[in-house]
């Protein structure tokens, strides 16, 4: 069964903090809104119940292969395994 683990990115804290030094990542969210794929950072609870399909930033989901196709295609690819 294929997994999902969802994109990252790098967040670094900046001059002002004490750990101005360290980076750490931040994991998206993936929804499936009114039939397009896209990635968020911190959506609000009522948008997700609007969504289709949602796979939560952090999380490692397993999926179908038919979902494994669709989010491929939809250009996440990269972020499915068959661990």
């Amino acid at each position: 069964m294929p997994i999902f683990r969802g994109p990252q990115i790098q967040v670094k804290r900046g001059r002002p903090d004490d750990l101005w030094f360290v980076s750490y990542p931040k994991s998206r969210t993936v929804v499936k809104y009114q039939g397009a794929w896209r990635s968020v950072m911190s959506p609000q609870e009522d948008f997700l119940n609007a969504c289709d399909v949602v796979l939560r930033g952090g999380f490692v989901h397993e999926i179908s292969t038919d979902l494994a196709t669709e989010l491929t295609t939809a250009g996440y690819g990269e972020f499915i395994s068959e661990d």
